[in-house]
């Protein structure tokens, strides 16, 4: 309960909070679950053990009714066989019952007993009745107390042999009983049945088993509380996490207004500057500052990506001036790189895209980035701008290192990175691609990958060229 109080007052769930709730149902569900199978044993035990008490009062009952009748009718005399006429050895020789054949199978489907001794039983039960010796009820109340030791509240009917209720006995009157007994027959001839009603209140459950419930509730109250304890510290550190990221973010997206500066400053130095080399110089620096304000946007917008929406601010652009301007700036970053870039325009004359021009350079970038960062010395990438099904697509194709296919599915996914030998392994945050694809998917387009290992890899992104 305390864990849904937490839970309402925080508003918006998270997914730690539906895990979190999610096991304490099932804690609280197989706790359950173990404890009503406990009381089903219980009941079924219960069940078995007054039943045979029933069985027990039948047979004393029987035994009382036999015995009453001879010691009112009968009186014994004892004589030895030799000085018994020879009808008085014929008559003692004869059996009870007379010759009865038994079908065991079908008193069992009867119910008018499981083994020879209960159809035995039931014989006598026959020859009493037939001698005028009927079931008392009373008395088998009275014999099943004893035998119960008045542990048992329960009531015990007779019916006849319509199913129709002929008398009763007990300690219980009301309905809801916990079970129900089939009908008895008495005898083998089917005119009279017993049917025991029982209640086993869950009180005396409890009380049988009150050790073990007690430690079950216990257990699970630690359980709940451990989770509770785990809720409350992601819940702790995800507000501290937020607090940290917005401070962060808050940063870094300070540092893109110097920044921004130091490129305009540079410039101002460019155009003031006469001599060639130190003009060079300048066009570096400025390349490379341009590099990090790239690198800090795609840091915000994927930081912001499950926050709110990307922005687009779109204007008719031209693609390929766009495309040589980031070789431009690229081959003076890694000029210390051997690499050739080609450009291959099929576009249509004076094409013209719909799009945001800061975005699309910084995907541009990134592609043609990544394909001189994981690749040897000499690398050749070719980069094909052409429009086809009303598309405008972007590939860029080069021969380095590839990318094996079980590494290809992840690829896009946040702070990913390609695992290397160590002779590989290049600085990096595993933002880039991840940028490129929210950027691509916000323009209504679609990035993949097309790569093999140590035979390089073609990225093509497409976006619609106008509204």
């Amino acid at each position: 309960m305390i864990i849904f109080v937490i839970i309402l007052f925080e508003g918006k769930m998270k997914k730690y909070y539906y895990i979190t709730i999610i096991a304490s149902i099932a804690i609280t569900c197989l706790q359950a679950g173990y404890i009503v199978k406990l009381y089903d044993n219980y009941i079924a035990e219960k069940i078995i053990e007054f039943d045979g008490y029933i069985k027990k009062a039948l047979d004393e009952e029987l035994n009382i009714r036999i015995h009453n009748k001879i010691n009112r009718t009968r009186q014994m005399h004892l004589k030895r066989i030799s000085n018994m006429t020879p009808e008085e050895r014929d008559s003692i020789m004869q059996p009870a019952y007379g010759d009865t054949l038994i079908n065991l199978t079908e008193t069992n489907e009867n119910r008018i007993g499981e083994t020879v001794d209960d159809i035995f039983k039931q014989l006598e039960q026959d020859q009493a009745m037939q001698n005028g010796l009927y079931l008392n009820i009373t008395v088998l109340d009275s014999i099943l107390n004893q035998y119960t030791n008045n542990k048992y509240t329960y009531n015990l009917i007779t019916y006849d042999k319509n199913k129709s209720a002929i008398d009763s006995a007990g300690n219980f009157t009301m309905k809801n009983f916990n079970y129900s007994s089939p009908l008895y027959p008495i005898g083998t001839n089917s005119q009279l049945f017993l049917q025991g009603k029982v209640l086993i209140p869950m009180s005396d459950f409890i009380k049988f088993q009150f050790q073990v419930l007690a430690m079950s509730a216990f257990l699970m109250l630690i359980i709940l509380a451990c989770l509770l304890y785990q809720l409350i510290e992601i819940r702790h550190k995800n507000q501290l996490l937020k607090k940290r990221e917005t401070s962060v973010n808050g940063t870094i997206h300070d540092l893109k207004t110097p920044l921004n500066s130091i490129i305009t400053m540079l410039s101002w130095f460019k155009k003031a500057e006469k001599d060639a080399k130190t003009n060079q110089i300048i066009e570096l620096c400025q390349t490379s500052v341009k590099h990090m304000v790239y690198n800090i946007e795609s840091l915000l917008l994927t930081a912001r990506k499950d926050k709110q929406k990307i922005i687009l601010h779109k204007n008719h652009i031209n693609i390929l001036d766009l495309t040589q301007l980031v070789k431009k700036e690229l081959d003076i970053l890694f000029q210390s790189k051997p690499h050739t870039i080609d450009i291959i325009d099929h576009l249509p004359a004076n094409k013209m895209i719909y799009a945001d021009s800061m975005y699309l350079e910084n995907v541009i970038r990134n592609l043609i980035e990544n394909s001189l960062k994981y690749s040897d010395d000499g690398v050749f990438i070719k980069i094909t701008l052409s429009v086809s099904n009303n598309m405008f697509n972007f590939a860029i194709h080069d021969n380095g290192w590839g990318i094996p296919p079980k590494y290809q599915r992840k690829l896009f996914t946040q702070f990913y990175q390609v695992p290397r030998t160590k002779d590989k392994i290049q600085k990096g945050y595993g933002i880039g691609l991840a940028h490129a694809k929210n950027i691509i998917n916000a323009h209504g387009g679609e990035i993949t990958i097309i790569s093999n290992e140590n035979k390089g890899s073609t990225f093509s992104f497409t976006i619609p060229p106008s509204l």
